[in-house]
């Protein structure tokens, strides 16, 4: 098996993100605790104390057992309902869910159940280095891996004609895709993701999106919101997501794939059986009462984002070309493009952090990106405001 490549967004985040005051790092919609949980599913007080009750007696006379191996039917259901929205023809069910150690458990999964040796995968670039280094592993070779390269000139909107070019050269059996994208922010539109799933369909291979940040849709009208991949009529996709960035439950470490197709399932659970077992009792319980309400939850996200996004909006401008971006409309990152010749974008961030107590991903954890910050602006507003002056203070500091 080939070597695993070391995971460098996450070793560059745990390295600063525990010592810092501005974490504009963070690519989770600001996390809640269970009492804030509780006040935003509550209609009144008299609600929240039934709530907190009834959650209180769960919790605590529960016995902790494995509960159900395969996930819970409630929260099965509750995920259900968010896919669901997307008023397919044949309804998502519980039967078509597998729950998982966060999205990084079901990304992983899925690769272990698809990629065999020799399999070649297109995989769309910039994205979450798991999605590109992983199936490689699988595959037995990095080259097997092919980048799918999405433009800042091009809005890093996909250019089709490319990935028909590099599916017709290459025979993959699957292609990776990422939407809302992570770093970018920006979300393929319905029309562009149906034309997407036309091509692979075509030529009957696998197509995955990670959805992580799906229904985190704040910026785009609706009549061009992507439905999920497994909503376009195509058996052979993949979708997988999480309680995590857009429903503020990080540390509940609970994720899942959602496929149409039997013969993944059955495999999926198989291998699920050697890595997982079943996820937490506790994750489970938290996360099958929020995303039973997850509209209050995303609506909270939602206004978020907008008032972040103003604030970087607004820096953006004031930098006079300084800074750039192809402005996010999905998702809570984005991908801010130092316009300052040959400039070692990782060195800024490990000097902001070590510094200025600020955190930032440096664009050479994505695909080597040099020359781009990633920012995420779904924590708190003080952060974003206090890590942007601390940024300008850098520019300052340093003559630009």
């Amino acid at each position: 098996m080939v070597k695993q490549d070391d995971f460098a967004v996450e070793q560059f985040m745990d390295k600063y993100e525990t010592n810092i005051k501005n974490n504009m790092g963070e690519t989770c919609s600001e996390s809640i605790s269970i009492n804030q949980l509780l006040d935003l599913i509550s209609k009144d007080e008299s609600d929240k104390h039934r709530l907190q009750s009834q959650f209180h007696d769960a919790l605590f006379n529960t016995k902790l057992t494995y509960g159900h191996i395969k996930g819970s039917p409630r929260l099965k259901n509750a995920i259900s309902k968010i896919y669901n929205q997307d008023y397919a023809e044949v309804p998502i069910t519980g039967e078509n869910i597998v729950i998982t150690n966060g999205a990084i458990g079901g990304n992983f999964l899925t690769f272990y159940s698809i990629v065999n040796p020799n399999d070649k995968i297109v995989v769309v670039s910039p994205t979450y280095q798991q999605l590109s280094s992983v199936p490689g592993v699988f595959s037995q070779s990095k080259d097997n891996v092919i980048p799918f390269e999405l433009k800042f000139e091009d809005s890093y909107q996909p250019d089709l004609d490319l990935l028909t070019k590099l599916i017709d050269t290459n025979s993959p059996k699957l292609v990776v895709i990422n939407n809302p994208n992570n770093p970018t922010g920006v979300v393929w539109k319905y029309k562009t993701v149906e034309q997407i799933v036309e091509i692979c369909k075509s030529r009957d291979i696998w197509l995955m999106c990670d959805e992580v940040y799906r229904p985190l849709y704040h910026s785009i009208d609706d009549r061009d919101k992507p439905k999920s991949i497994v909503n376009y009529g195509y058996e052979k996709t993949i979708s997988t997501g999480s309680s995590s960035k857009a429903f503020s439950l990080a540390g509940l470490r609970l994720g899942w794939i959602v496929t149409r197709n039997a013969e993944l399932l059955y495999d999926l659970f198989s291998k699920r059986d050697y890595n997982t077992i079943s996820v937490s009792l506790v994750d489970d319980l938290v996360a099958t009462l929020a995303l039973e309400n997850y509209e209050v939850i995303l609506k909270r996200n939602y206004d978020l984002c907008i008032k972040n996004l103003k604030v970087l909006e607004e820096f953006i401008t004031r930098s006079n070309g300084l800074f750039s971006w192809i402005k996010p409309n999905g998702g809570t990152t984005c991908f801010i493009k130092i316009n300052i010749p040959n400039l070692d974008t990782f060195q800024l961030c490990s000097e902001l952090a070590e510094t200025h107590a600020t955190l930032c991903v440096p664009g050479e954890v994505f695909d080597g990106n040099k020359g781009f910050i990633r920012i995420g602006f779904g924590n708190s507003g003080d952060d974003i405001v206090n890590g942007l002056s601390e940024l300008t203070n850098w520019a300052k500091s340093n003559g630009y």
